[in-house]
């Protein structure tokens, strides 16, 4: 606030107008001061009066223009930048200008690394990131080829039957080939006569007691009906290449959390689509005919190693380094035990799950925002 002495003006004007003013000389009411040559000395004293007066300021005003953004140079590096800006500015006139030094901290946040054969991207200014990706069972199986004559094929099947030399059920695991439900009408020159056990599965369970013996017979009868035989011994449905049966997994994005910082989900949305079936696979009138296989297309879920699901908006981290690893959901069904008959028996087994199986037609689409909050870690 500017605080100016107001007799001094009084005092400097009267001084200046001595003798100017007087009675009324011409009578006609007027005070004998020309406004015009008063008008004209104000003019002509204001700035060194002016220049001669202090002004006393009690109060400054400052205002700041502070932000906070990251970068990301797209190498999983980001830099936090805090740009200072403060200016003390009086009654609108502008005292003082002081531009602090910007000062730059470098974090090791918002980066992600991808699984081999799957591209992505978290490019983007500001404090939020994006990671969208979108692949294929090809990539994932690269050397994958369609299979051509499925007897050429060979199949493995764990079976459990009763063992009457040890008066027991047993467990064991045979090696066949596909040809094996191709036998009957096999050596004959009529080509009706020559048919796979799901064209016609007559005869074939008294061709496999005379070939091998009943068990075998109880044995193929069961497995022709699991959809990883048939698919596989056919030809007519799709089999899983990635299943938990075999112990595949597959991480494709993986997010360090720096100590000092929570990330947070804010969106995300995930796809598969695939041609197979979507139930339990190899699991008793489950997948097994070729009406069970069809065009599917429903949210994918994930597999996160540690911390909240990717579906709901929530917090996590903070307290150290932490890193985040996102797989695929490679999943079973725990479900009944069943023996050659079609019985259950005691226990329980795992079957693999055709939506969570990676099918020769599966395209995976994940899109997930996030962002980084600072936040202090207290002991």
């Amino acid at each position: 606030m500017r605080a100016i002495a107001l007799p001094i003006v009084i005092l400097m004007l009267t001084a200046t107008f001595a003798g100017c003013v007087g009675g009324d000389p011409d009578g006609n009411d007027n005070s004998g001061i020309d406004m015009e040559i008063l008008n004209e000395m104000i003019d002509d004293n204001l700035q060194d009066f002016i220049n001669n007066t202090s002004v006393t300021i009690n109060q400054e005003i400052h205002y700041h223009n502070n932000t906070t953004y990251i970068v990301d140079d797209g190498t999983y590096h980001d830099i936090v930048n805090n740009n200072f800006n403060n200016t003390t500015n009086v009654d609108g006139g502008e005292v003082e200008n002081n531009n602090y030094d910007q000062s730059e901290n470098t974090w090791n946040i918002g980066g992600a690394s991808f699984g081999e054969g799957v591209n992505g991207t978290t490019s983007g200014g500001g404090m939020m990131f994006v990671t969208h990706l979108e692949f294929t069972a090809l990539d994932l199986f690269p050397d994958y080829n369609p299979p051509t004559d499925p007897q050429d094929n060979d199949f493995t099947y764990t079976f459990t039957y009763y063992d009457y030399l040890t008066n027991s059920e047993r467990t064991d695991t045979f090696d066949f080939s596909c040809s094996v439900f191709y036998i009957v009408g096999s050596q004959s020159n009529g080509s009706s006569n020559q048919v796979n056990y799901w064209e016609d599965s007559n005869n074939y369970y008294n061709a496999w007691e005379q070939t091998y013996n009943s068990t075998i017979a109880d044995l193929l009868y069961e497995a022709a009906w699991t959809s990883t035989v048939r698919s596989l011994c056919e030809g007519s449905m799709p089999i899983p290449l990635g299943r938990a049966s075999l112990g595949y997994t597959y991480q494709f994005l993986t997010i360090d959390i720096p100590e000092g910082y929570a990330i947070e989900y804010i969106q995300y949305s995930g796809q598969h689509s695939y041609f197979g079936c979507s139930s339990r696979i190899d699991y008793p009138h489950s997948c097994n005919d070729e009406n069970d296989f069809e065009d599917h297309s429903a949210s994918e879920y994930w597999n996160v190693s540690e911390g909240n699901d990717l579906r709901y908006a929530s917090m996590y981290g903070g307290w150290e380094n932490i890193s985040v690893d996102i797989s695929l959901k490679i999943d079973t069904y725990l479900g009944d035990c069943y023996n050659a008959n079609g019985n259950t028996i005691e226990g329980t087994c795992y079957y693999d799950y055709g939506h969570y199986s990676v099918w020769p037609t599966s395209e995976y689409e994940f899109t997930l925002y996030y962002r980084f909050v600072p936040v202090i870690p207290i002991e």
